[in-house]
């Protein structure tokens, strides 16, 4: 039972000093400490009751007879017997470690909870086969998820939806503080994502309004771009904008490429009354420099509004696997050198 108490008590001062090691490297950067998965604690019993049970049932260690007992209590006991079971009490302070670590010990961070100036935004972007003309270069779409990659990675404080539409809409993105990811989605747009026969603007600004449905934001905005005309039965443009309007929902619209004039397939007029009855603007790019100038336009006349983020817990499990693995290279560097037991 005394190898029991030493490995135990080598086991917890191990594992007592990985944690102060720890706490003081993070510092007040975390407080709060709390674990994600905490049913896992209760997996510490298990070395416990091991051990227990390797203490009990062991054959006692055998004796080795010594001709000059004399001489050998003159020599006295060396430091390294007082460390014999070290290397037990080192396996063991991993295996406390690695246990915590499974519970997912996470903590808040200084603040609590994360403001942020910000607004939320919902881009619908038209998918209709005649985004493939290449008026605008390499094409229209590829021009247009350009200006949106980089819009959305200049509005890092906002939140913002992606939406497409061809003859119906789908959403793509909700709104998201996730940029990396949502960038990765622009990047893989594709024609025929959705049927593009048809241009359905009155189904995309429906479904990017009804993404800023719930937003706490003081500002809400919806940037369309499209290269036609509403041409599909279902919901009227007209109508969603009245809806934005009351809803405090600011539109935007980019009408992209050349156009004949007085070509049947466009309607201007209609973009410019979908901005104005918002209190937005109607934009027109017939290249790419205008394209983007109207992006960068809209950059400069967004507001910005206060969102209080969701608390942000920091996962700590990462900082407790180097320990382990500490202690573990120490148990097996003693065990095969210093602290070697024969046979």
């Amino acid at each position: 039972m005394s190898w029991y108490l030493r490995t135990l008590a080598f086991g917890v001062v191990a594992a007592a000093i990985s944690l102060g090691l720890i706490a003081a490297r993070l510092g007040e950067g975390v407080r709060h400490v709390i674990f994600g998965q905490p049913l896992w604690l209760l997996l510490l019993l298990v070395p416990l009751v091991a051990m227990a049970l390797r203490a009990w049932l062991a054959p006692r260690p055998a004796t080795m007879h010594f001709t000059r007992k004399r001489s050998l209590d003159r020599i006295g006991r060396g430091f390294a017997t007082y460390l014999a079971d070290l290397p037990d009490g080192l396996r063991l302070g991993a295996v406390f470690l690695l246990v915590v670590a499974c519970a997912r010990p996470q903590s808040t961070r200084l603040s609590e909870r994360i403001e942020h100036e910000g607004i939320d935004i919902a881009i619908a972007l038209d998918l209709s086969e005649s985004m493939k003309n290449d008026d605008l270069r390499p094409d229209r779409l590829t021009a247009a998820k350009l200006v949106i990659d980089d819009f959305v990675a200049r509005r890092r404080d906002d939140r913002v939806a992606l939406v497409v539409f061809g003859s119906n809409a789908s959403t793509i993105a909700p709104l998201t503080m996730d940029h990396g990811v949502l960038r990765n989605l622009i990047a893989q747009l594709r024609l025929g994502v959705i049927d593009g026969t048809q241009t359905a603007i009155g189904a995309g600004l429906g479904v990017a309004l009804n993404r800023l449905e719930d937003s706490p934001a003081a500002s809400k905005i919806i940037v369309l771009l499209t290269d036609g005309v509403h041409n599909a039965d279902g919901i009227d443009p007209d109508s969603v904008a009245q809806k934005a309007a009351e809803r405090g929902v600011i539109i935007y619209t980019v009408l992209m490429g050349r156009q004949a004039s007085g070509a049947a397939s466009i309607d201007p007029g209609q973009l410019e009354r979908l901005a104005s009855a918002t209190g937005g603007y109607a934009y027109l790019a017939e290249d790419v420099g205008e394209l983007q100038t109207s992006f960068q336009d809209l950059l400069n006349k967004l507001e910005r509004s206060e969102i209080e983020g969701e608390q942000i817990r920091a996962e700590l499990f990462g900082w407790l696997l180097w320990p382990v693995l500490l202690l573990l290279g120490l148990d097996i560097g003693l065990r095969t050198t210093r602290l070697r037991r024969f046979p």
